[in-house]
């Protein structure tokens, strides 16, 4: 078995697994054809970035407390819109993201109808 160095990730693999790639327009390794090695790169480049952002002295607990925070916000932004002309709501699901109409008032549906996760509180006297 003869190995050989692909010309864009610079890593070597079986000869007789290269492929013709459109893009590049020349023989490249399995991992280049399927798009992994750009997507690796892209992912390198990301967390390059996102390391750079963070100040010195930044932990594992910082990590964590920013992700919790994170989580809040999304859970306490707004997922209900008011739907003119009528008392309904239109709610989006946090976890499947699914839209559907919900009775504040009444308080129907209980839950989410795709995936059956509890619907937060709402105060009905802003959807007025």
């Amino acid at each position: 078995m003869i190995k050989a160095l692909c010309r864009v990730c610079n890593q070597s693999s079986p000869s007789d697994q290269f492929k013709l790639h459109h893009t590049y327009k020349q023989m490249v390794c399995p991992g280049c054809f399927t798009g992994k090695t750009q997507k690796k790169k892209e992912d390198d480049e990301r967390k390059i970035v996102e390391e750079v952002r963070k100040p010195k002295g930044w932990d594992q607990e910082d990590e964590y407390l920013e992700r919790l925070s994170k989580m809040k916000r999304e859970e306490t932004k707004s997922n209900f819109t008011k739907i003119p002309g009528t008392d309904y709501v239109k709610c989006k699901c946090m976890g499947c993201k699914y839209e559907f109409r919900y009775d504040p008032f009444h308080k129907k549906p209980g839950s989410c109808p795709y995936c059956g996760i509890a619907i937060p509180r709402v105060k009905t006297f802003s959807m007025l």
